[in-house]
């Protein structure tokens, strides 16, 4: 059953690709970034099941997941900003997470072997920080088109659920491994965590261009 779901999940990443590649000339500067996290997210989704298939072990993908995702949202954030110091302070994040990144790869959580956890945890916590800062400037600069139809509050909505969802789900996951208690519940709630981020995705893709939003275009 959870090959039929993984393989459910690539084939829902190649559509939301699809879909963000037939809008790209539409596409603000911020959503062309995001768009190209979508590939790199299939290729190693596909990874990590090889990985796990045949070494029974997909750590080295999923440290790879954890900074490659850290990059992409936060440069999407970046250019959906208005705010100059918030802008800097992502790009020092991203400069801090990734040195960090390696650090802890090599003498923290060996990438071979353990969950990356000690950047997981930062990163899903600064994903909160950024959308609760944008959801406040939203406030403060309103679009004048409906606000279902901004791309900019799909986006920062789908972030904060993936965030706050998976943070809770990874805190579930190690309670139960703490007492040897295998639930394969855990595993479905994270494709399913996915699989509503990668679809908010798609809607943002839907929802974006130019003319609604010309301050990030």
């Amino acid at each position: 059953m959870l090959t039929i779901v993984a393989i459910s999940y690539c084939v829902l990443l190649f559509i939301v690709w699809g879909i963000g590649m037939s809008r790209y000339k539409q596409l603000t500067t911020a959503f062309k970034i995001l768009n190209w996290s979508v590939p790199v997210t299939f290729v190693l989704a596909i990874l990590s099941k090889v990985f796990a298939v045949k070494y029974r072990n997909n750590a080295p993908i999923i440290h790879l997941e954890c900074i490659t995702g850290y990059i992409f949202y936060s440069l999407t954030y970046y250019y959906l900003f208005k705010n100059a110091i918030i802008k800097k302070a992502i790009i020092i994040s991203i400069v801090v997470i990734t040195l960090f990144f390696i650090f802890n790869a090599i003498f923290l959580q060996p990438f071979n072997r353990v969950f990356p956890s000690y950047v997981f945890i930062p990163t899903q916590t600064l994903y909160v920080i950024f959308s609760l800062l944008l959801f406040k400037e939203m406030l403060l600069y309103p679009l004048s088109s409906n606000i279902f139809k901004q791309s900019i509050f799909w986006y920062n909505t789908d972030v904060f659920f993936y965030s706050t969802t998976l943070f809770t789900t990874l805190g579930l996951t190690n309670y139960l491994a703490k007492y040897s208690i295998y639930d394969p519940i855990t595993t479905y709630l994270w494709y399913f965590i996915l699989f509503v981020f990668h679809i908010l995705i798609a809607v943002a893709f839907f929802t974006d261009n130019k003319e609604t939003n010309p301050a990030n275009a």
